[in-house]
C-alpha cells in the first residue's frame, strides 16, 4: 500500500488540477463574454427560466409536465441561438465547461463507482519507481516527434535502416490500434543508441492516452527489487502487483545489469505470470537473441518466440549521430 505522505501528495496535485481547470474555465467565459455579451445574456435568461420553473413546480406541482415543457422549449431555442452565434464566431460550445486532465474522473482520482480510476493508478506506479519524468519521457518520445531521417537508406543484407525502422513503426502503430486485443508481447533488440527506448516510450504514451497503465523500469532495478522483496529487504506486496498487474511493463537495458543468481528465474517468473494474465510488455536489449538463450536460458527464449513479436533495430547509433551534428 502506498504511505500516508504518497497518497497526500497525489491528492494535493489533483487540488491543483481541478483548480486551474476551474481558473481556465472562468477565464474562458470572461473572455467569450466580453467578445459577444449576447452570450452573456443568453446564460442570464437561461438561469431566470430554470428558476422561475422550479419555482413554479413548487407553487403548482400538478402543472409539473406543463411547466417542464415550457422551460425546455426556452431551453432549447435559447441555446440553439447561443451555439449559432458561438460556431459563427469560431468558438467551441463547450466553453464554459470545465477541461480537465482526465475526463474520467474529473481530476478526483476517483470513478463515478467509486474506484481507483486509472490516472490514479497511474501516478501511484510512478511515485512507486520514482520514475515521475515518465510523463516528460513520452512528451518528447513518441509517434509524432519520432525521425526516421536518422535511418540510412543505404541497403545491407537486402534491407535498408530506413525500410527496417518504418516497417518496426507500422507494426507498432498497428499493436497500439489494437492493444486490447493483442495477446502477444514486443521485444526490440540490436545496437546502442538505434531508437528502441525512444519507440518503447511512443507505444507507452499511446497506451497511456487509452487509459492504460504503463510501469517503466530498467532491468538492473528491476531485479535488484525483485530480490529485494524475495528476501523479505522489502515486505511490500504492491511491488508485485504493479509488475505483474500493470496494462503494459517496459523492461528497459536488459542484459546490462549485473550477473546475479536469479536474474533468468524472476525474468522467466515475471514473462510467464504476465503472459498468463494476458498482460503485455515490452522488453528492450543491446544483446542478440543468441546472447539472451546464453544469459537467461533456452527456456526463456522459447517463452520470446510465443509470446513476443520480435523486432530487430538496425542502423547507426543515432546519440552519435547528433553528437557530430553538433
Amino acid at each position: 500500500m502506498a504511505d500516508e505522505k504518497t497518497l497526500n501528495k497525489i491528492m494535493a496535485e489533483y487540488e491543483r488540477l481541478r483548480e486551474k481547470a476551474a481558473v481556465e474555465r472562468k477565464n474562458r467565459i470572461a473572455l467569450v463574454y466580453s467578445k459577444l455579451p449576447r452570450v452573456k445574456e443568453i446564460d442570464a435568461e437561461i438561469t431566470r427560466h430554470g428558476g422561475e420553473n422550479v419555482k413554479n413546480i413548487f407553487e403548482h406541482p400538478e402543472k409539473k409536465d406543463e411547466f417542464n415543457a415550457d422551460f425546455k422549449s426556452n431551453l432549447n431555442r435559447l441555446t440553439d441561438e447561443k451555439n449559432k452565434m458561438l460556431l459563427e464566431n469560431g468558438i467551441d460550445v463547450d466553453f464554459d465547461k470545465y477541461k480537465y486532465e482526465c475526463e474520467i474522473c474529473g481530476d478526483t482520482g476517483y470513478d463515478e463507482d467509486g474506484n481507483k480510476c486509472v490516472c490514479f493508478k497511474q501516478k501511484l506506479i510512478n511515485e512507486a519507481y520514482a520514475v515521475s519524468n515518465m510523463d516528460k519521457m513520452v512528451a518528447e518520445q513518441n509517434f509524432d516527434t519520432f525521425d526516421i531521417g536518422y535511418y540510412s537508406e543505404a541497403e545491407k543484407n537486402g534491407i535498408s535502416p530506413r525500410e527496417n525502422i518504418l516497417k518496426i513503426l507500422s507494426g507498432c502503430k498497428r499493436y497500439c490500434e489494437n492493444f486490447d486485443g493483442e495477446d502477444k508481447s514486443l521485444l526490440f533488440y540490436g545496437g546502442v543508441g538505434l531508437g528502441k527506448t525512444f519507440m518503447s516510450c511512443a507505444v507507452a504514451k499511446d497506451v497511456m492516452d487509452k487509459g492504460k497503465t504503463v510501469l517503466y523500469i530498467r532491468a538492473a532495478r528491476l531485479f535488484t527489487m525483485y530480490d529485494d522483496y524475495r528476501y523479505g529487504r522489502n515486505t511490500d506486496r504492491d511491488f508485485l502487483d504493479n509488475v505483474y498487474g500493470c496494462d503494459l511493463l517496459i523492461i528497459d537495458d536488459l542484459g546490462t545489469e549485473m550477473n546475479g543468481a536469479n536474474n533468468a528465474s524472476a525474468l522467466f517468473n515475471i514473462v510467464n505470470e504476465r503472459a498468463s494474465r494476458g498482460k503485455k510488455m515490452i522488453i528492450n536489449t543491446n544483446l542478440g537473441l543468441g546472447e539472451l538463450e546464453k544469459e537467461y536460458t533456452p527456456r526463456f527464449t522459447s517463452r520470446l518466440y510465443e509470446n513476443f513479436y520480435i523486432y530487430k533495430f538496425v542502423g547507426e547509433d543515432i546519440r552519435l549521430q547528433k553528437l557530430k551534428k553538433r
